[in-house]
C-alpha cells in the first residue's frame, strides 16, 4: 500500500487517459496546478502526466 496511481484525460486531448505509478515510500513527486493543467511529476524517475485539471484521480495500489 505505498504506491499511488495518478491518471486523468491527456491536456489538450478528450478521450485519452494517462497514468503515472508513484512509489510513496522511495520516490520524491510534486503535483502542481494551473487554471487548466495539473502536472504530476516523478522527480526520482522524472516521469511527469499533464491532464486537463479537473480530471485527475489516484488510487492506491
Amino acid at each position: 500500500m505505498s504506491k499511488l496511481y495518478f491518471s486523468g484525460l491527456k491536456y489538450g486531448e478528450n478521450d485519452l487517459e494517462i497514468k503515472i505509478l508513484v512509489d510513496i515510500q522511495n520516490d520524491w513527486f510534486e503535483i502542481m496546478h494551473t487554471n487548466e493543467v495539473t502536472q504530476v511529476m516523478n522527480k526520482t524517475t522524472g516521469e511527469y502526466i499533464q491532464v486537463n485539471r479537473n480530471t485527475l484521480k489516484f488510487e492506491v495500489a
